[in-house]
């Protein structure tokens, strides 16, 4: 069996396998990657038994933001493998080859959604929290309002929509930022789903996205999810649409603007979170050091002087501070009993949910046995706190 990269020849196999494991869908969008010269075919790789592709992975790329600090990540999707195929470790050989392509590009994380567990056997945790989704009482009228309408996205529309989310994502400490290509992607009639607007007096003053309902749900409901949009109107409008649809509304939660739902919605009792993976956790954080100096800056730390030692018990790192901030993070040997030595310990599998702020340090140590803060549990609060975040996957 010989995993590689994909060649040109091979994308109509790999959109047949694609189709017949994850949906129709799969055809014009693994075709618009595979003609963008940005993508391209080479992103996916293969597993070719005989010139059969048996199964298929793809490497995306997206940009987070902690603070004002850019983030490069990796994003695998496209996940399928041919019935009779599974269970012989291709997708494992796929993902370390993705990986090291990753890694190589620069990424310092990766993100991945979907099959519960599977992707923790890759070296994957659940580190960054998906939107909660609330339901719309049964019985509540979800009128459209006055002087207000909901209309189809347009490629027109994108500009409008991207100032429309940074003002959404200006409030959250963490936050995937779309490019303009990512959103014209979503105009196609072709996406999972569709974008909407909503309009006041012929101007954009909301958008959302519509599609079916969180797992367990589905088609049995109408979710509107990423909604943008400074005037409380325009979600009531895109809830009211969707109620055109004879269907249950749900709605994704977000920080700022769907709480004015909340007095008419009951939580979805189902979390889920985005699964992230760290590979080197020290390159990660001296990327992130003008966060991590920031929030020194405004704790009781800030003027003062040290070294914190956070174990990954098989690795180990030192925080050198100052007045100022982080002065330096340097990679150690293993420690096995940090709190010892007056540092803290988290294994390495957490190490994203820690970075990416999930729980924050001491909800972590709640969490799990195996974190240990000790002596510094205060100064592991400041640096690593739980963190609002506005992210989902590219599909």
């Amino acid at each position: 069996m010989e995993v590689r990269s994909a060649k040109e020849e091979e994308i109509d196999q790999i959109i047949g396998l694609q189709v017949a494991r994850n949906g129709p869908e799969c055809d014009v969008m693994i075709r618009a990657l595979a003609s963008d010269p940005a993508v391209g075919i080479e992103c996916f790789t293969v597993a070719v038994e005989k010139r059969r592709v048996v199964s298929s992975v793809a490497l995306m790329s997206e940009v987070f933001r902690l603070g004002e600090v850019e983030i490069p990540v990796g994003e695998p999707e496209f996940v399928a493998t041919a019935s009779g195929y599974e269970r012989r470790g291709l997708v494992r050989r796929q993902m370390d080859l993705l990986h090291g392509w990753s890694a190589d590009r620069g990424d310092l994380t990766q993100i991945i959604g979907g099959i519960p567990y599977f992707y923790r056997r890759f070296g994957y945790e659940y580190a960054i929290t998906w939107p909660g989704v609330r339901l719309i009482h049964p019985g509540v009228q979800l009128e459209m309002p006055a002087g207000w309408s909901v209309r189809s996205a347009s490629e027109s529309d994108v500009p409008r929509i991207m100032a429309l989310e940074a003002d959404v994502q200006c409030s959250a400490s963490l936050a995937c930022t779309r490019s303009e290509q990512w959103w014209r992607w979503w105009m196609r009639p072709e996406a999972p789903r569709e974008v909407f607007v909503a309009e006041i007096e012929g101007r954009v003053a909301g958008s959302a996205r519509f599609g079916d309902g969180p797992p367990g749900l589905g088609a049995a409901v109408t979710a509107v999810s990423r909604v943008a949009g400074q005037d409380p109107n325009a979600l009531w409008a895109f809830l009211a649409e969707a109620a055109s649809s004879g269907r249950p509304v749900a709605v994704g939660q977000r920080n700022g603007i769907t709480e004015v739902a909340n007095p008419v919605s009951t939580f979805y009792p189902r979390t889920y979170a985005l699964y992230g993976r760290v590979a080197d956790p020290v390159a990660l954080l001296r990327r992130i050091r003008p966060v991590l100096s920031a929030r020194l800056a405004g704790s009781p730390y800030g003027n003062r002087s040290g070294r914190l030692l956070l174990s990954n018990y098989v690795s180990s790192m030192t925080v050198e501070y100052e007045p100022g901030g982080v002065h330096s993070i340097a990679a150690g040997p293993p420690e096995q009993a940090p709190d010892e030595k007056g540092g803290a310990g988290v294994p390495p599998d957490l190490m994203a949910t820690l970075i990416y702020g999930r729980y924050g340090a001491k909800g972590l140590e709640a969490r799990y046995d195996d974190v240990h803060l000790g002596p510094v549990a205060e100064l592991m609060e400041v640096l690593f706190p739980r963190v609002d975040a506005d992210i989902v996957t590219s599909l």
